[in-house]
Formats: structure tokens, sequence, C-alpha cells
């Protein structure tokens, strides 16, 4: 069964395919988290359509695999290379 979580993470994903046409199979949300103190916390949520197995050869095709030349097909609305997010810095001011 679906938790609210899940179904809010699947719409909003669903929405944004990244060409006409796919349907959404299936996602996993790693997300950091930091405590007052600067205590880091990793958290994972998974589609209710994604099996334990199918969560670990997701995350390993995503490390591992060669990704094409065209990474905003893949990344749509990012470039194809490396971006800082969110500089260190400010991340420390926020959580301070």
């Amino acid at each position: 069964m679906i938790s609210p979580e899940q179904k809010h993470i699947d719409d909003c994903v669903a929405l944004v395919p990244p060409k006409p046409g796919l349907v959404l199979g299936g996602w996993i949300l790693m997300a950091e988290w930091a405590e007052a103190d600067g205590e880091r916390l990793l958290t994972r949520l998974v589609s209710d359509k994604t099996s334990a197995w199918k969560v670990k050869g997701i995350l390993h095709e995503g490390l591992y695999t060669d990704w094409p030349a065209d990474l905003e097909h893949h990344n749509p609305g990012y470039p194809s290379g490396w971006a800082q997010v969110h500089p260190r810095a400010e991340a420390t001011k926020t959580l301070g």
C-alpha cells in the first residue's frame, strides 16, 4: 500500500518525464538531513512499485553506469556537467 509521502513524490516525479510518452516505473529518493548539532542523517524513501532488488540495481546503475553524452536528456532542466547546487558556506549559515 502506498503511503501519503510516496503518493506525493510519485505524483510530482511523474509530472516531468525526460521525454513524452514515458510512464514512471519507480523511483528512489535519498536525502541528507542535518540536526541542530551538525550531525548528518541520510534517509531513503522508495516507490511502492520498487522491489528491494530493484532498489539495489537502480542505485548501482545510477552510480556506476557510463551515462550518454546527452546528460540533459537524463537530468532534464540541469546542465550536462557537474554543478554546485548549494555552496557549503551557505548551507552552514542556513543550518546554524
